[in-house]
């Protein structure tokens, strides 16, 4: 199921960076809250950061389906399997300038 996750954050960053001159896309870990945590970020159009609560619901865009294709279902369904594994995912977005998420499965019984 992580590797789904992984996809979805991935998929949306190589979508949201497409037109950008000089892509970049980064997997990474760091520790937050003492835990690692892990993040995909990209430099792509970002996201008003005041609409972050419609982030992780389904079929609630930040951008016009004319603009980027998509279902909205697929940060959904990353919370959802981040939930199911006793985890937490967010996303930080800067209009312009990218987006980075992170997912910890910080009680989760992988760091067991």
């Amino acid at each position: 199921l992580l590797d789904i996750v992984l996809e979805n954050l991935i998929s949306n960053a190589w979508k949201f960076t497409r037109d950008q001159p000089s892509a970049t896309i980064e997997f990474g870990q760091k520790e937050i809250d003492g835990f690692p945590a892990f993040y995909v970020k990209d430099n792509g159009v970002g996201f008003d950061m005041n609409f972050s609560d419609k982030l992780f619901q389904p079929f609630q865009r930040l951008h016009s389906p004319g603009e980027f294709e998509g279902s909205g279902i697929g940060l959904a369904i990353a919370e959802r399997i981040v939930h199911r594994h006793r985890g937490r995912i967010w996303g930080i977005g800067i209009p312009g300038k990218g987006a980075t998420f992170y997912f910890s499965l910080e009680n989760s019984h992988f760091y067991q």
